[in-house]
């Protein structure tokens, strides 16, 4: 049975952050900060929703918020260490 829900790629992450932020995405390793790297809290929902309306329903602001570096980022949207 499958739930229609839609996984994250570390490689979508990175390059959805990337594009939000406005660097290449080989700026972005797992301890980057992505708040030290410019992305404000507008910025961040624009992500989540984005990622919602991708199929990725179980994306959490405030989880992402709590712990704002790409590589927490992968593991909370990925599943995946």
């Amino acid at each position: 049975m499958t739930t229609g829900r839609t996984v994250l790629t570390r490689d979508q992450i990175v390059d959805d952050l990337a594009d939000m932020l406005g660097v290449p995405s080989g700026e972005l390793d797992d301890s980057t900060n992505i708040l030290d790297m410019g992305l404000d809290s507008v910025r961040l929902m624009t992500l989540v929703e984005r990622w919602r309306a991708a199929g990725s329903a179980d994306v959490d602001l405030v989880t992402l918020a709590e712990v704002p570096e790409v590589g927490a980022w992968v593991r909370e949207l990925t599943g995946r260490d």
